[in-house]
């Protein structure tokens, strides 16, 4: 007799302790980073689409710096040399550096951005970690993280979201989490991870993007085809919390 069974469903949206922890981080951020993180923007393109080297990922990002309120933020770009790290020379990580092809380091005043050359060979992890580490300058500059360690990493993509670049983090999220940049880009992508899951990082793009006033076509129309299906039963979900939807109360701008 032949048997038939259906695939087993797939639920995109995260634990409800997660719905909470990610809903609280974005409305703490909103206050926390002020103006930059209370417009209303997504952004998915720049000058330079595709970094293929420093140079390009320097133009881009300071590109993005001058929509989210860094445009005076300095900070230098280096290839990762195992041999001469930062720290050997007095600068201390802005969070955990494994299992990352980028990463900010501070001294002071001073920022540096250390960056694997390996992560171009792969788009979607170098707009990832472009994003995650804009949000994590963002914070550092507000003061610091007030989430436990272990979560500084998921924290920094948080105010990337809250940034306008929660496109780059939810894509990036599904090679994360997937291992596998499509063939070809001989990374041990197992080795890396990201601060939030996809699903996780999608629940946080369509809360952002409602409290904000964004629709859902704006931002669906840029995710890869699993990150939309992600987003859309996310989408759904807050749509249904009307509390949870509605812009959170922040200071005025200038108090």
């Amino acid at each position: 007799m032949l048997g038939f069974s259906s695939s087993p469903t797939v639920d995109f949206l995260p634990s409800e302790d997660t719905r909470a922890w990610v809903a609280d981080g974005l409305r703490d951020h909103m206050s926390r980073l002020g103006e930059p993180a209370q417009q209303s923007r997504v952004i998915t393109k720049t000058a330079i689409d595709k970094p293929r080297d420093l140079d390009d990922l320097f133009d881009l990002m300071c590109g993005v710096q001058a929509e989210v309120g860094q445009a005076d933020v300095e900070f230098s770009l280096v290839e990762l040399d195992p041999d001469d790290r930062p720290d050997a020379h007095g600068y201390t990580p802005l969070g955990d550096p494994m299992g990352q092809m980028m990463h900010t380091f501070a001294k002071r005043r001073d920022l540096v951005i250390v960056v694997a050359p390996a992560i171009f060979r792969v788009s979607e992890l170098v707009l990832a970690s472009a994003a995650r580490e804009l949000g994590r300058i963002a914070v550092h500059l507000a003061g610091g993280h007030k989430v436990e360690e272990a979560d500084y990493e998921g924290d920094a993509e948080l105010a990337a979201i809250s940034l306008g670049l929660g496109v780059w983090v939810a894509n990036g999220a599904y090679v994360y989490e997937n291992a596998c940049c499509g063939g070809g880009c001989g990374l041990d992508l197992s080795s890396l991870r990201a601060g939030l899951s996809m699903p996780e990082s999608c629940f946080g793009l369509a809360v952002d993007s409602q409290r904000k006033s964004i629709s859902r076509r704006a931002v669906a129309k840029y995710l890869e085809p699993t990150q939309r299906a992600a987003f859309k039963r996310s989408w759904g979900w807050v749509k249904r919390q009307p509390a949870l939807a509605a812009p959170p109360k922040v200071a005025a701008l200038g108090a």
